[in-house]
């Protein structure tokens, strides 16, 4: 719009009565409730205050927006003089406060007025004669309020400028919606009945009948019914739950369902997701309402085996742009309000399969039974991109399902495609469905006879990693009691046949449930590992089974501490020499002790571990430090218990100036005062000495100088 001449002509000033009519609402207390308590706010009648004039040509209509906080201080002026132009479709603001010109529509205008602060029974002040000016010049023609009328003329003049700025992004979108099918299957709503939807029997137990929305057909029910029992319908057989019609004035049932369909340019595929809710009322005696809603589309190729994901083209049904139109837009570019990000965009959907063998024809997955295995996973919504996604990287579904590996194979949909717990090592070339999973043909052929889960293949591959044979008992019992615990790799050493035996008898697996709240077991295991790292022979079954866990357990807790120990030695052998020399050092200065305390100085790596271990610090990791006298170390001792630890202080030396930076009990606890006030007296002491010694050393080098 043409600024010039816009501001000639003076602004409309507040009337006495928008003056005193503002002042008098001084608005009412409320109370609301948050999640932080109970919020107090004050709740106002009108917020906007109105006057229009149209110009001398009647071409521009000026309306001057005035606020009630201005208005309540006496302030006459507006806060924005808003002109449209009817004939140019456009329109400008001016900020009186600002002084500045903006282009923003009259919701968006910074007028500093809390728009939650006032009621939704409240309605912006104007006269007959302003409400007549500004939808006189609008053609709104029925008196609408200023603000709607302002806001709707401005909504359409900048929703027309937005779709032809965004026409380039648009018609892109709209070539690939073009391409895909408008018609749905014939048995669409049937298979959303039968396989997407949960359902009730409504049943009144007087009569002993009630209403399926299934089969939506009166049907009897048990004579021991109960309220949201499950059972099956004895007219359709479909499953339901018994829903008592006292009980349940109403259900809502969500969930999404997706098809996939051949676009009309004969080479993409399309994924069409809906949004499907189900609603039943007692009022109208829960005949089911079921509303569908199209959000998501996915478009992509099958023609060749490195995945779909490179040619994905997703598309999403929302605002676009903050433009106000509804329409679809490339994924991740809806406005979605206020709303949750989660409550839109893609998701696990129950998937049609009526057309899935038809539709996979002369493509690289025409030999695998999609269809089968889709069904097979009933009414479970499943990534249905991330399964084409897999398949199309050519893994071995159709070997897999086709020898009979069915369980895995669901196991794997349901996870969205993970590795799981079964090691797979497909390496996208040929190889056989047994090489992949890490094991023999004859392992394959007991995972098939057993129809195995993906925890069952695991323990097989453990089995068959250790060189141990299962048999399909020993598989099931491992799969129902320990899963594919660590035990598994003592295999190679003892036999299975052994172990689950000790298992049953002495660490009572079957009484303790679950594996890893069992104690026996835990200390079993940890027993194992002390003794494997110590090299005992794990051969001899009096070692590898002891007879009581726990005392077997604490015994070797106490050699490998030894043992550890030695090891930790051994590797600090030649830091330990000059940790020792810097020692006697140290015990040169720090020699100081009262009748209630001791120093004792570390001489190696063990002593400062041991220290560390008593009073549960990382005094461990400062051994280096020490080593190389980048810090003093001093244990404080009870010259009662010179033994046992009491205080770990660590000591700086700054420029021959000796500083605590730490002085700690166990659990780094302050010391107590009085250990804090020895370590003040020995620092004093070893800084007098430490200075003696210099002195003594400059003194000796004057004279062997001179």
């Amino acid at each position: 719009m043409r600024k010039a001449g816009l501001l000639d002509k003076k602004p409309l000033t507040a009337t006495r009565k928008m003056l005193d009519t503002a002042r008098k609402d001084m608005g009412t207390k409320k109370k609301i409730g948050a999640w932080h308590g109970v919020v107090t706010y004050m709740e106002y009648e009108s917020r906007y205050y109105f006057r229009a004039m149209v110009s001398a040509d009647k071409k521009i209509l000026e309306v001057d927006l005035f606020t009630r906080r201005d208005l309540a201080f006496g302030k006459k002026y507006p806060r924005f003089r808003i002109f449209l132009d009817r004939e140019k479709e456009d329109f400008i603001s001016w900020d009186m406060v600002k002084e500045k010109w903006s282009n923003a529509k009259i919701d968006m205008l910074e007028t500093d007025d809390n728009r939650y602060s006032y009621s939704y029974r409240g309605r912006n002040h104007a006269t007959k004669e302003t409400l007549n000016i500004v939808n006189s010049y609008l053609y709104t023609g029925c008196m609408n309020d200023v603000e709607t009328a302002v806001l709707d003329y401005q909504a359409k003049i900048r929703k027309a400028e937005l779709s032809q700025k965004h026409k380039l992004v648009t018609d892109v979108i709209d070539n690939y919606m073009n391409m895909v099918p408008d018609r749905l299957p014939a048995d669409w709503m049937k298979f959303i009945n039968d396989r997407a939807l949960e359902h009730s029997v409504f049943y009144t137990k007087d009569t002993g009948t009630g209403y399926c929305t299934h089969c939506r057909l009166h049907v009897p029910v048990p004579a021991d019914v109960k309220h949201n029992m499950p059972g099956k319908c004895r007219q359709c057989g479909s499953r339901i739950k018994y829903k008592s019609w006292k009980m349940q004035k109403y259900t809502t049932y969500r969930t999404t369902a997706a098809i996939l369909q051949k676009c009309t340019d004969g080479m993409h595929y399309v994924c069409r997701q809906f949004r499907v809710t189900m609603e039943t009322k007692r009022q109208e005696y829960y005949v089911p309402e079921i509303v569908l809603h199209e959000d998501f589309r996915a478009l992509f190729l099958l023609e060749h085996r490195h995945g779909m994901t490179n040619s994905l083209r997703n598309y999403e049904w929302g605002e676009f742009r903050y433009t106000g139109i509804n329409r679809w837009c490339e994924d991740g570019t809806v406005s979605h309000r206020m709303y949750y990000r989660g409550s839109s965009g893609y998701e696990r959907s129950v998937l049609y399969t009526g057309n899935l063998k038809k539709l996979l024809k002369d493509t690289s997955l025409q030999y695998v039974p999609v269809a089968e295995i889709v069904k097979s996973m009933g009414s479970e919504r499943i990534n249905v991109l991330a399964l084409f996604d897999d398949m199309e990287t050519g893994y071995p579904y159709e070997s897999f399902w086709k020898m009979g590996l069915k369980r895995f194979v669901q196991e794997r949909i349901e996870r969205d495609f993970s590795t799981g717990l079964a090691e797979v090592a497909y390496r996208k070339e040929k190889q056989k469905p047994w090489e992949i999973l890490h094991m023999t043909k004859e392992d394959m052929k007991q995972a098939v006879r057993l129809n195995a889960t993906d925890q069952q293949m695991r323990i097989i591959q453990k089995a068959a990693g250790v060189g141990a044979k299962l048999t399909d008992g020993q598989v099931e019992w491992l799969d129902r009691y320990m899963a594919a615990h660590e035990i598994l790799n003592y295999f190679k050493v003892q036999t299975p046949h052994r172990i689950i035996r000790y298992l049953r008898e002495q660490a009572g697996v079957e009484q303790s449930g679950k594996s890893q709240h069992n104690e026996a077991l835990h200390f079993w295991t940890d027993y194992l590992d002390m003794i494997r790292q110590m090299g005992w022979n794990l051969r001899d079954r009096s070692i590898f089974f002891p007879q009581d866990i726990k005392r077997a357990h604490d015994e070797a807790v106490a050699v490998y501490t030894v043992w550890e120990d030695n090891a930790d030695a051994e590797k600090m052998r030649a830091k330990d020499d000059i940790m020792r020399r810097n020692a006697a050092e140290i015990e040169k200065a720090f020699c100081y002790s009262d009748d209630t305390y001791m120093i004792k100085i570390p001489e190696c790596y063990l002593d400062f571990k041991h220290e560390g271990n008593a009073q549960h610090n990382c005094v461990a990791t400062y051994y280096d430090r020490a080593v190389e006298a980048r810090c003093i170390i001093l244990f404080v001792r009870k010259r009662l218990e010179p033994d046992k630890s009491f205080c770990t202080v660590e000591i700086q030396n700054d420029d021959g100036r000796f500083k605590v930076m730490q002085n700690r009990t166990a659990y780094n606890r302050e010391a107590p005062e009085d250990a804090k006030v020895f370590m003040k007296k020995a620092v004093k002491e070893a800084q007098g000495i430490a200075d003696k010694i210099v002195e003594e050393g400059k003194r000796i080098r004057q004279k062997v100088a001179g």
